[in-house]
């Protein structure tokens, strides 16, 4: 072998050497510091997920440490109004149901998280202003729209499979109902199944009714009137909050319960 040759192979493997060397010492700390990050980063997950458990716990002991029952009031008036009341636990809508001197059958239906997150106080009355802004028009209407809470009101005749519907705004500040719009329910069967498969009280093309306040005064009164001997009364409006209060804080007592043992197992 020629001396240029051995040379020339020298010098190349130097020169591999002095490339791979630096690559191999640049790898070594890159992983260490990546180990070093995850580490880290499980650590801190850790210890957020510990000070969460720990606020989630104590917040728990606290609502746990007051009362939360039906005031007597209330309980009282579920007595005396025969209603029945239809809840399953986790979910929010509520039925009340009873039979009628008459025969007819009443059922109220509402929504504990809407009825909770009605605005107590009566709506303030836009100010009229030639340059009110959008996002002001959209607060007004917000704080318009959060003091009422829809509640449903069904009377039918289960002989006939037919009733008349009635959708309401319940009012907090007033505690009482006003009349949105009414309908007629050809087949009671059938709509009740849609509420309970769909959760809509009105079908794709099914005529809602007209609204309510466009009515001659004397067919709003005589309306009003047939709901109250019904039993849709300030009684019912009273006892629908309290209900909602108590429930939305049972619901969220649970919520604090499961994530508490979530935290625990993660």
């Amino acid at each position: 072998m020629s001396r240029t040759f051995v040379s020339s192979s020298l010098r190349a493997v130097a020169q591999a050497s002095r490339i791979v060397a630096p690559q191999a010492a640049r790898r070594v700390p890159l992983l260490a510091n990546t180990a070093r990050s995850f580490s880290s980063s499980i650590i801190r997950a850790n210890q957020t997920s510990a000070a969460l458990l720990d606020v989630v716990k104590s917040e728990y002991k606290i609502a746990n440490s007051i009362d939360n029952e039906l005031a007597p009031d209330h309980v009282q008036y579920l007595n005396d109004s025969g209603f029945e009341v239809i809840h399953k636990n986790g979910e929010s809508n509520v039925q009340l149901a009873k039979t009628l001197e008459s025969g007819e059958k009443l059922t109220v239906f509402f929504d504990i998280d809407e009825v909770t997150d009605v605005s107590f106080g009566s709506p303030e009355a836009p100010e009229e202003e030639d340059a009110a802004s959008e996002e002001q028009l959209e607060d007004e209407l917000y704080q318009y729209d959060s003091t009422f809470a829809n509640v449903k009101v069904l009377v039918s005749n289960e002989a006939n499979n037919n009733g008349l519907f009635f959708n309401l705004m319940l009012q907090s500040s007033e505690e009482e109902f006003f009349v949105d719009y009414f309908n007629y329910k050809p087949d009671v069967a059938a709509f009740l199944k849609q509420v309970e498969d769909k959760g809509t009280f009105l079908g794709n093309f099914e005529y809602q009714g007209p609204r309510f306040s466009n009515l001659d005064e004397s067919l709003q009164a005589s309306v009003e009137k047939y709901l109250n001997e019904k039993g849709i009364d300030s009684g019912l409006a009273d006892f629908i909050f309290g209900y909602s209060e108590v429930k939305e804080e049972e619901s969220y007592r649970d919520l604090l319960k499961d994530v508490s043992n979530y935290l625990k197992q993660n």
